[in-house]
């Protein structure tokens, strides 16, 4: 099974995998290969979702991988909720934190695809995992919506989507309007097509000051990258000490380059008591900042 012949075997198998996975989920995958691993996508706002076989080994596997400038934040997060996952997946599976922020979270089990007539069962099972990771992840770290036309969004609307996309971000998002609107701030709704916005606003001398935006995506931005234009965060060390404030919150745990960045945190998080109230203090904290003295 040495060479060319186990990248063969690859590759046919792969190549029969997505014909499968074509007839029976949606769930997409790339382009079969002679590689040892096929990525699909499934609309899942942060990480991605691999399938993996291995001819020499005798096993196949199904892998979550975080590997942006969120992954502690979201791999923080999903510890937390290691009992919901693995009562969603109906299985434990394995839980590596590697260096630099590439972390993963896998199931493997033994199977030799030398043996074509078993196929169709590692299929099967390829197919339950991926299905499983995903229905485990969406309501956590968030789901993409389907692309539509641009439009202007306005609060009916953004609470409407994401009620249908992403129900475990509703109640953190609201709670991120009600706060905005306690300290007096405006809200600036979105124009995209595929995600909708909410953005409390900060006016200081004619120049707009936003921090967050939530989406109906399921996540919260953070708006590093923006607030390096604007007069008060320009400096870098002044945006260190943003970043610091943020990294107070629970879970959170973004790095130094994310100050140059709009790194994106699940607003599920938000639902942990802890993190809700580190977030009002975070918001309160950027208000007193911003505002005129």
């Amino acid at each position: 099974m040495a060479g060319v012949r186990a990248s063969q075997l690859r590759r046919e198998f792969w190549q029969a995998f997505k014909l499968y996975m074509s007839n029976t989920s949606t769930i997409g995958c790339s382009r079969a290969s002679c590689d040892g691993w096929m990525w699909h996508s499934a609309d899942l706002s942060a990480g991605y979702l691999a399938s993996l076989v291995n001819a020499r080994r005798g096993d196949i596997g199904v892998r979550f991988r975080l590997n942006e400038v969120n992954a502690d934040t979201v791999y923080s997060f999903l510890l937390s909720r290691r009992p919901k996952m693995n009562d969603a997946l109906g299985l434990e599976p394995t839980w590596r934190q590697g260096d630099r922020g590439s972390h993963v979270i896998e199931v493997m089990r033994a199977a030799d695809i030398r043996e074509r007539a078993a196929w169709p069962e590692h299929m099967a099972w390829l197919k339950d995992r991926l299905e499983g990771f995903r229905v485990a992840l969406w309501p956590l770290v968030g789901r993409v919506p389907p692309p539509r036309r641009r439009r202007l969004w306005n609060e009916e609307l953004f609470f409407r989507e994401l009620s249908e996309w992403n129900l475990a971000g509703l109640i953190p998002a609201t709670q991120i309007l009600r706060d905005a609107r306690r300290r007096g701030e405006s809200i600036q709704w979105g124009r995209g097509g595929q995600s909708g916005s909410s953005t409390p606003t900060i006016r200081r001398r004619g120049v707009a000051y936003q921090l967050v935006s939530a989406r109906t995506d399921g996540t919260l931005q953070l708006l590093f990258a923006r607030l390096r234009e604007l007069p008060l965060f320009e400096d870098r060390a002044r945006r260190l000490e943003l970043l610091e404030q943020v990294n107070q919150v629970e879970h959170v745990h973004l790095p130094d380059q994310s100050i140059d960045q709009r790194p994106a945190i699940p607003l599920a998080l938000l639902s942990d008591p802890g993190a809700g109230t580190g977030f009002v203090s975070l918001m309160d904290w950027f208000h007193d900042a911003v505002k005129d003295p």
